[in-house]
């Protein structure tokens, strides 16, 4: 036996270890001279190891783990041993570890053996330096003689870290100084410190507006009149905060996710076919039967488009035609590609044929300029064109949906919500959103919202618009299960998702009311499939108070009954009828499409947009544009969520697609993102804003602050009757122009 084995084999007796086998023996001197570890060293490899994975005796069955305990602890001394033979010259970042006996030195090394210190040129004067080595010695040596340093027969040296090269004039010094004979070892610098919330320094920052018009804030308006005006004014003003009228959201918990496929293939069914009335509608586009009719007939159809006829998807034409179907992904993962992009009709019409799409010919109305898409899956457009086989259409024209229709009010319901002394009394609606998570990753504090709140005690807007998460599923102390909070005396207690809400949400609009009875503001609670003490489905329903089904521990009874809203509406109206005083919170559906006042405003909480982008194909869009090309999408499709399949996270009840289709076109938009804040008019009438989450990670982030100012008093006077008796066919109705009396301004908190 080697004395390698022999020591090996004493050492692992030595901790009461059975004797190893020879051929075992072998395989462990083998490691122990390619890994150059010591006897002691494997032994305390295989204590380690032993006790972390409770193996009493290493075998051959053991040995696979063993050499992969020896392979870490082979790195860890190998780390180790680097840091003691590196040698930095300043600034270069050339240090290498020496390379052991016997091994061809890398570029890197010989490039680390001619910037040597004298200790390592003594080494390569030896008669074992190769004639290369002797060679750079020589040149070293001369260029110590002429003045020069080895650095200054480089080119240009940069250091790891990117900052520059190494000047040479900088590193001369006078022959015979200490400092020349001595190493000098860059330090790498230390992690950045992650930034905190209280640490923030652009409280307030403007990030982004929009303000075509260059209208003040409702603010300044108001900071604008006399201080008996705003006294006036205080008790009356009001808002009315209701579900839109054609909207048809959820309004309580359902019996979700149990809808069979048969269903669920219909509602796309009908989705599709409903979309293609409403195209082939807008654009007054014929079949070839609806244009044969009207010919026998002798009937000119009037505002006849110059599009092709419509054709079911997959039925070969010689001459141009335009399908409507589904955007689809020829694979089944993977993002959609322009080459994997494929158009799904209609089983009641193309029996759910699907054809290639051949952008290549897509033209805008300019034929020298290309035409830009915006292809995602579940996208419902019409492509014109010619497919004279029936499996790939050649694309020509692209229509990428229809808007639904825009709202339009009488001019004396304008005039009574713009004008009225118990609404607006001719001064700005002001909504702000904010949009969760509410508090850092790091804490359960909720610090930034109890800020936000703070600025709406000294703004009082009408309405502020609050979408979830309010509990934040993904929150690292909330993801556990039992997330911790410090009561008042102290003390941590674990508590449910339902009472964090009620203690930190509930509690905080409570104290908001209880400061100022006389506040007017009111809240709409939107509820996020992210929010753990909610079903996470869409459509979501409202957040409702949590009664317990089930009998629950005396120790955490309470917790469950309730999340604290009612105490909210109470507040400050101990001695007040309650029916006598407008409603402060409203809980509505995710999504939801509401009126306040005479604005429409439509309200999703799910990363839509993200969702979109994620799996998104685009051409030739103007620069900047794509954000609000993806934002148009949503109104197009007339859709909250127009994407399908669904993004990973976001689980669709397609038996209920109805509740989350968009009833008219609205007039703002709020979508919040993870994507960059931003306010953008898109399709003429609808403003769509990101007002961006409230926090990022460890810090603060945005909210939106939304002022729409009243019409001018004389265009709604204008055509409206006065006189008893008379008709009211001069009452009017007309489009609302939200777009051209809005300002938008995104903050950071």
């Amino acid at each position: 036996m080697s004395s390698l084995k022999h020591q090996i084999s004493s050492a692992f007796q030595s901790t009461g270890h059975p004797p190893l086998a020879a051929p075992l023996l072998s395989q462990i001197a083998a490691l122990s001279t390619s890994l150059r570890l010591s006897p002691s060293k494997l032994v305390e490899a295989w204590e380690a190891h032993s006790l972390t994975k409770n193996v009493e005796e290493l075998t051959d069955a053991s040995l696979g783990g063993y050499r992969s305990a020896l392979a870490k602890a082979a790195g860890a001394d190998s780390a180790t041993v680097g840091k003691k033979n590196v040698t930095v010259i300043t600034g270069t970042g050339l240090g290498k570890r020496k390379p052991a006996p016997g091994v061809t030195p890398s570029p890197a090394t010989k490039r680390s053996n001619v910037i040597a210190t004298p200790a390592t040129q003594a080494t390569a004067a030896t008669p074992a330096a190769t004639p290369a080595a002797n060679k750079a010695t020589q040149q070293n040596n001369n260029n110590q003689r002429n003045g020069l340093s080895a650095v200054d027969s480089l080119p240009s040296l940069t250091t790891p870290y990117g900052k520059g090269a190494v000047s040479p004039a900088s590193k001369q010094q006078p022959p015979g100084s200490a400092s020349s004979s001595s190493t000098v070892v860059i330090t790498p610098p230390t992690k950045r410190a992650t930034p905190k919330y209280a640490d923030r320094k652009n409280a307030g920052q403007l990030v982004t507006s929009y303000n075509p018009h260059n209208l003040p804030t409702a603010a300044e308006v108001l900071a604008s009149k006399s201080a008996e005006e705003r006294e006036r004014l205080a008790p009356h003003r009001g808002v009315t905060v209701a579900p839109h009228p054609a909207a048809s959201h959820p309004e309580s918990a359902f019996r979700h996710m149990f809808t069979p496929l048969e269903k669920r293939a219909a509602a796309l069914e009908e989705r599709l076919n409903g979309m293609s009335d409403a195209i082939c509608e807008r654009y007054n586009i014929k079949s070839e039967d609806e244009e044969m009719v009207e010919c026998m007939e002798g009937i000119k159809s009037e505002n006849k488009g110059d599009f092709g006829t419509w054709t079911p998807v997959g039925l070969p034409k010689q001459n141009k035609v335009l399908c409507v179907g589904r955007i689809c992904n020829e694979a089944h993962e993977g993002r959609i590609n322009r080459t994997s992009i494929r158009l799904e009709g209609s089983r009641q019409h193309s029996a759910g044929s699907r054809i290639q799409l051949d952008l290549q010919t897509l033209h805008n109305t300019d034929p020298k300029l290309p035409q830009s898409y915006s292809f995602f899956p579940g996208q419902i457009v019409a492509v014109e064109g010619i497919n004279s086989s029936g499996r790939k259409l050649q694309a020509s024209r692209l229509l990428e949906g229809v808007s639904p229709p825009v709202e339009t009010l009488s001019r004396k319901e304008m005039l009574e919500y713009q004008y009225g002394s118990e609404n607006q009394d001719g001064n700005p609606l002001s909504i702000v959103s904010i949009c969760g998570p509410f508090t850092t990753k790091d804490n359960l504090e909720y610090d930034p919202l109890v800020d936000a709140l703070m600025k709406i005690a000294e703004d009082k807007p009408d309405v502020v618009v609050m979408c979830g998460p309010f509990v934040d599923g993904r929150q690292p102390l909330v993801a556990g299960g039992e997330p911790t909070i410090t009561d008042e005396d102290g003390n941590e207690r674990k508590v449910s998702y339902e009472y964090l809400f009620a203690n930190k949400i509930s509690l905080l609009l409570e104290e908001l009311y209880v400061n100022d009875p006389e506040l007017k503001t009111q809240f709409v609670l939107v509820p996020s499939m992210d929010d753990a003490f909610l079903d996470a489905v869409y459509p979501q329903p409202p957040m409702e108070n949590q009664q317990a089904g089930v009998k629950v521990p005396k120790k955490v009874d309470g917790q469950f009954d309730n999340l604290g809203l009612g105490y909210v509406e109470l507040a400050g109206r101990e001695n007040v009828t309650r029916d006598s005083q407008p409603q402060r919170i409203h809980c509505v559906s995710n999504p939801c499409t509401l009126r306040i006042n005479d604005v429409t405003v439509g309200i999703t909480s799910t990363d839509v947009l993200f969702h979109i982008s994620s799996d998104e194909c685009n051409a030739n869009l103007p620069p900047g544009t794509r954000l609000t090309r993806i934002a148009q999408h949503l109104v197009q499709q007339r859709s909250y969520y127009p994407l399908f399949p669904a993004a990973k996270g976001a689980s669709l009840d397609l038996g209920r697609s109805k509740e989350w289709e968009m009833p008219v076109q609205p007039d703002i938009l709020i979508a919040p993102s993870k994507l960059a804040s931003f306010a953008r008019k898109v399709l003429d009438a609808t403003i769509v804003v990101n007002p961006g989450e409230l926090t990022k990670n460890t810090t603060g982030g945005t909210y939106a602050v939304v002022d729409v100012h009243p019409m001018k008093r004389e265009v709604l006077d204008k055509g409206i009757v006065k006189k008893e008796g008379e008709s009211n066919a001069k009452n009017d109705a007309m489009e609302k122009g939200v777009q051209d009396r809005i300002r938008v301004d995104i903050k950071r908190i």
